[in-house]
């Protein structure tokens, strides 16, 4: 508690707290962050699915998106911290907050391991192991989202 309650009071963070522009700022960037990197990743596993674009292997469309895939993923991982330190004491109290930080490491550690092993593997015809991967891959990005907007829908004072 003594770390995130140094981290409120820093500079950055109270200079955050204290600008309506920027929070709405900061939550519009870490939303699109969160919308580049889930887009991408939906691509890609609607692919392993077998709902892909076209005939296009899934392999080959996450090549293509990777870059894309990794700024949004960038973009959300510097904007995240810097929405924490402007509301970091709530966060600390809020169990949603602390799901949604143990999903995302989930998420994203599953993400460049099996996920990409998996998609960069896959045979042009979906394989169930592939829809198994791409289904908890979903999963896991889905509760992240739903966890943060339960971290502002279930505040703690």
């Amino acid at each position: 508690m003594a770390a995130f309650e140094w981290l409120q009071h820093t500079y950055v963070g109270e200079t955050i707290r204290n600008s309506a522009a920027l929070i709405a700022t900061l939550e519009i960037v870490h939303l699109i962050g969160f919308a580049l990197l889930v887009g991408t990743i939906l691509m890609v596993d609607l692919s392993l699915l077998g709902f892909g674009i076209g005939r296009r292997p899934s392999a080959e469309i996450a090549r293509e998106l990777r870059g894309w895939t990794v700024a949004g993923l960038a973009i959300m991982l510097a904007s995240g911290p810097l929405i924490l330190c402007s509301e970091a004491v709530r966060c600390y109290k809020s169990p949603a907050f602390w799901i949604k930080m143990a999903l995302l490491a989930i998420a994203i550690a599953f993400h460049f391991t099996i996920h990409r092993r998996v998609t960069l593997a896959a045979p042009p015809a979906p394989h169930p192991s592939a829809r198994m991967v791409a289904g908890l891959s979903l999963a896991l990005w889905f509760g992240v989202a739903l966890a943060g907007k339960a971290i502002a829908i279930f505040q703690q004072t």
